[in-house]
């Protein structure tokens, strides 16, 4: 629980990425990566889901590049965690869901427990409130 998200790099365990959340703390329901690790999707007890970008906003030339040489104790991880922030949609709060992302660029899929299913839009450059593109609920 908390308000942090923490990528690790899974060779030596170093710290990538260190990324907000909200603003009270959270139980994380899911997380998923984009097959070309640029997006982290993240769902939790609070009815957000959220996606985040991992690529330095630098890197145009189509390669994606995760910088590596962030150091945990400076203060450069708390300013891009203000600006990697790509995404938000709401759900019903308290309701476990997962997230992954899905075959068309820039969506998300989400899974409530209540069998809700929503795929939803991402604009990768402003960010802001995701569009919902579809919504059913196959319990119903």
């Amino acid at each position: 629980m908390g308000t942090l998200v923490r990528v690790f790099k899974a060779m030596d365990g170093s710290l990538l990425r260190e990324l907000r959340r909200g603003s009270e703390r959270a139980k994380i329901y899911s997380l998923c990566f984009s097959l070309n690790a640029q997006w982290l999707g993240v769902s939790s007890d609070k009815g957000t889901v959220h996606v985040f970008s991992l690529i330095d906003k630098e890197v145009d030339s189509g390669s994606i590049r995760i910088n590596e040489s962030m150091n945990p104790n400076s203060a450069s991880i708390s300013h891009l965690s203000s600006f990697i922030k790509v995404a938000k949609f709401r759900v019903q709060e308290g309701l476990p869901n997962i997230v992954a992302f899905g075959h068309q660029k820039n969506t998300l899929v989400i899974i409530g427990i209540d069998g809700s299913f929503y795929r939803c839009e991402f604009d990768p450059v402003l960010g802001g409130e995701m569009t919902k593109l579809e919504h059913h609920n196959f319990l119903r």
